[in-house]
């Protein structure tokens, strides 16, 4: 019989919401509109995972790099370098033009999941993998071919992509690639303007999750210094740190690297991780 087993999603209110937990080893995606705290959800629930739950995670970043991600998320209590330093947290960023090497070295980011034991990982986002496919045909061809090269690593894997508004409540939101349809669960994160309020207000919503017996309505959500927190009634809010005066953290400057020729090649540039044997 295979055993199955709920993990602990790291953000308050929405294990509540989804029967438990993520399935531990399940892919999905998170979906919503840009403003919408996609990545913020994804992080969240990937560092809380590697603190509190001792599941060292993999952050995954096409779209931004290491430098810019760390000073935009250094507003939220969450201390990114401690993680990093501890082996608890590890993050990778490719380049546009290296996004190849996701979909076809993929065997060096499993030996690095191996080599620090990572349960958690976060691809942010599906929309650069996306555009490397010419055609509908192919883009879904190589979304089969990438969720099953993901499944191989056996983590728990969240996919961000970007959400298109829905015009109507009993509309069924859909992001602009379809990789909901591949992933076995789908959390949305709509970001509506309320007129009462004169506001935008955000909420989640669990649009599928297989094999899990989970909420099928939207929960008003909150973003603070701690991140996400989800009002299903029954979440502990996390902790908000004493009002204290915190450094002003300059912009980093970027700095123009040279296209690496493999992934491993862009791990040990970025992480000196010196671990990874050299591949078959």
């Amino acid at each position: 019989m295979l055993e199955r087993r709920l993990i602990k999603s790291g953000v308050p209110g929405l294990d509540n919401i989804l029967g438990g937990g993520f399935l531990e080893g399940s892919i999905i995606a998170i979906s919503g509109p840009t403003g919408s705290g996609r990545s913020t959800l994804a992080l969240q629930s990937l560092y809380n995972g590697a603190t509190q739950y001792n599941e060292p995670g993999l952050y995954i970043s096409i779209e931004e790099s290491k430098q810019d991600f760390f000073f935009h998320m250094s507003g939220y209590t969450w201390d990114l370098a401690a993680a990093e330093r501890e082996r608890k947290l590890i993050f990778l960023d490719y380049p546009i033009y290296e996004v190849e090497q996701i979909l076809t070295q993929y065997g060096a980011i499993q030996e690095i999941i191996n080599s620090t034991g990572v349960k958690r990982v976060v691809i942010d986002s599906i929309m650069p993998i996306s555009l490397y496919f010419p055609s509908s045909d192919e883009r879904k061809k190589g979304f089969l071919k990438l969720i099953d090269n993901v499944r191989k690593w056996g983590t728990t894997t969240l996919i961000i992509a970007e959400g298109a508004p829905d015009s109507e409540k009993s509309d069924l939101p859909h992001t602009n690639y379809s990789i909901e349809s591949f992933t076995d669960g789908w959390i949305s994160l709509p970001y509506h303007y309320n007129e009462k309020k004169g506001e935008r207000v955000r909420s989640v919503e669990i649009i599928k999750m297989k094999g899990v017996r989970h909420s099928t309505r939207p929960y008003p959500a909150e973003i603070g210094v701690s991140g996400f927190t989800i009002k299903s009634g029954n979440e502990t809010p996390p902790k908000e740190p004493p009002s204290v005066a915190k450094p002003i953290i300059a912009k980093p400057e970027r700095k123009v690297l040279k296209p690496a020729k493999s992934v491993k090649d862009a791990v040990k540039r970025q992480l000196g991780l010196r671990m990874i044997k050299k591949s078959k």
